[in-house]
């Protein structure tokens, strides 16, 4: 089977679509991780990876529901995936899932273990397989905070000040990548917060990726039907075909490390309808 992007559906016609082979995430298209705590082990950097190798990796862990688990490390990493088909927008629904590794303190739901990841999507038009048409943002709750600071950037370097943590001694910085990378995109305002003596997060409440738990089937559905565009316009989306996630707050301590966006899957909500 294909990869997603192959089809050549006309915008009206998404319930036409084929339906694939699996319901789950198929492959990782590129991996780009910021430097993070988890970065060369989730998936583990071996001498002589690079690019193409470490995407490879993370399909291996995350397709067909493997239940792997991939790091997007600090603010801006990012991950691309497709299915084995295109999604479907069906209006006033969730269409696909992405599931991590968030959980909700005890005794105070408000409150957890939330790393949130922005969502986007986006189709191919151009009809080429690959993930290089126009990327539309879901827009979550955060989306309109006057606190959100969209069109941020950031550069990292390897000789960078990166906060490391007595848990985790391999290098932080992407060993793949050359001395420094940027990333532009959105940044919450979202912290973590010394609770009953432990740090948390207080929990967006919908629309971002690694923020609830798994068990929560609503909160870790997305949308289509969120979509906007650069301007923050509300879009039409009758299907997608890829998807991209990034780590979208910038947070650290030396205990706990930083807020870092964790991936263990994928799932198309209505392939099996």
């Amino acid at each position: 089977m294909s990869v997603s992007g192959l089809w050549g559906c006309a915008p009206d016609e998404p319930y036409n679509l084929p339906k694939g082979e699996s319901a789950y995430l198929h492959r990782v298209l590129e991996y780009c991780p910021a430097p993070g705590q988890f970065v060369n082990v989730l998936p583990e950097y071996e001498a002589g990876d690079d690019a193409s190798s470490m995407a490879a990796k993370c399909t291996a862990a995350l397709a067909d529901n493997a239940r792997g688990t991939v790091t997007l490390g600090g603010w801006g990493g990012y991950m691309t995936f497709a299915f084995d088909h295109p999604i479907r927008n069906i209006a006033g629904e969730r269409d696909f899932s992405i599931s991590g590794n968030a959980f909700t303190m005890n005794g105070n739901a408000a409150y957890g273990s939330s790393e949130p990841g922005i969502v986007l999507v986006s189709r191919d038009v151009n009809k080429n397989g690959m993930a290089d048409d126009e990327w539309y943002e879901l827009a979550g709750s955060e989306y309109a905070s006057p606190e959100t600071e969209h069109f941020y950037t950031y550069t990292y370097t390897r000789a960078g000040d990166t906060v490391r943590n007595a848990f985790h001694k391999q290098p932080y910085y992407p060993e793949w990548y050359g001395d420094s990378c940027t990333f532009t995109g959105s940044l919450l305002a979202v912290h973590q917060e010394r609770v009953s003596n432990q740090y948390v997060v207080r929990t967006p409440d919908y629309g971002y990726a690694d923020n609830k738990p798994n068990t929560d089937t609503t909160g870790i559905g997305m949308d289509i039907g969120w979509a906007v565009d650069a301007g923050g316009r509300s879009v039409s989306l009758p299907y997608i075909d890829f998807v991209r996630v990034y780590t979208a707050v910038q947070d650290c301590n030396d205990i706990t490390g930083e807020l870092s966006t964790e991936i263990t899957g994928a799932e198309d909500l209505h392939w099996r309808n």
